[in-house]
């Protein structure tokens, strides 16, 4: 029964993704139709007819690619993280990681940026009603740029041998979140000054496990 009910579930949130170039071209339009309504409406608030109407596209073919409005959010919350993903994977440039501290607000401001140019995207990744699905695919992302960052420090510092450094740079990261969460509830955007709270907070902890200064290797 319980894996029944989670094979229902997969079903329902899994888009059909386009493998022929017309079905590619229809599956933009309604990428893009579904950007266009999560400008004005929350993920829980948008539905299929509404993502049909935008694109001017029958119901019937938004149900080909997306089996419920929810699977919709997720392929649109794909997009916007594999956007993150690259962006993090860039990293920093030697005159930017002065020290950790600093290498750290650099990459978190760009993200920032990121969030910032796109209110859809806030509003799908930061609003207090995003799908719980979505919630954990976002969850799995923060772990695999905990590793990504852990991986970075090792390239741009001296660092000692810390136990558990990924998941640390996890946890660093979920803090931030909160913060950023917090701020677009309030005031609809990632403000300055709790951007500035959250590098606060995440220096903080990061303080717990990391010296306070660490050699750049290309110092």
């Amino acid at each position: 029964m319980i894996l029944a009910f989670k094979t229902a579930r997969i079903e329902k949130i899994t888009p059909r993704w386009p493998a022929r170039a017309d079905s590619k071209a229809r599956f933009q339009l309604l990428m893009q139709a579904v950007e266009k309504l999560l400008l004005k409406h929350g993920p829980s608030d948008v539905t299929i007819q509404m993502i049909a109407d935008e694109a001017h596209m029958p119901t019937a073919t938004v149900y080909h690619f997306f089996p419920s409005a929810e699977a919709a959010m997720f392929a649109q919350a794909r997009v916007y993280i594999e956007r993150f993903e690259k962006l993090s994977a860039e990293g920093t440039a030697p005159h930017e990681r002065r020290s950790w501290q600093g290498s750290w607000r650099v990459g978190s401001q760009r993200g920032r940026e990121l969030y910032t140019s796109n209110v859809a995207c806030m509003r799908l990744l930061l609003g207090p009603d995003v799908p719980r699905d979505i919630q954990t695919y976002d969850s799995d992302f923060n772990e695999r740029l905990g590793r990504i960052i852990a991986a970075q420090f090792h390239d741009y510092f001296v660092t000692p041998d810390i136990e558990g450094l990924e998941a640390i740079c996890t946890n660093a990261i979920e803090i931030s979140d909160t913060f950023w969460r917090m701020s677009f509830e309030r005031h609809g955007t990632i403000t300055d000054a709790l951007f500035d709270e959250s590098m606060r907070a995440v220096v903080a902890y990061l303080r717990i496990y990391l010296p306070e200064v660490l050699t750049p290797r290309d110092a």
